[in-house]
């Protein structure tokens, strides 16, 4: 497994120490993997975004392994009972 090192202010140490029953290792990791998921959530929609933007008389043909890691992402997110992210919420996370 990889190693990674974080730096922290000294203040917020003091504060996690007197929890010294959590593990923040675990609570790193977890928060970690939730961020590279909601960055791949928005790479997918901001795909999405991009071929939505597509004319109707554009005869150029959208990559079918797009449409499928669209559906793919989307019905990863419902079977995990994660909630979806809202076109607002896209919206206000990329500062549109």
């Amino acid at each position: 497994m990889g190693e990674v090192v974080v730096k922290i202010p000294e203040k917020l140490k003091e504060r996690m120490s007197k929890l010294s029953w959590i593990d923040w290792a675990s609570v790193a990791k977890k928060a970690i993997s939730e961020r590279r998921e909601d960055i791949e959530e928005l790479e997918i929609r901001r795909k999405v975004a991009e071929i939505s933007e597509i004319a109707e008389d554009d005869d150029r043909e959208v990559k079918e392994s797009v449409c499928e890691a669209v559906v793919k992402s989307i019905e990863e997110t419902i079977k995990s009972g994660k909630k979806p992210m809202t076109i607002e919420e896209l919206d206000k996370l990329m500062g549109l």
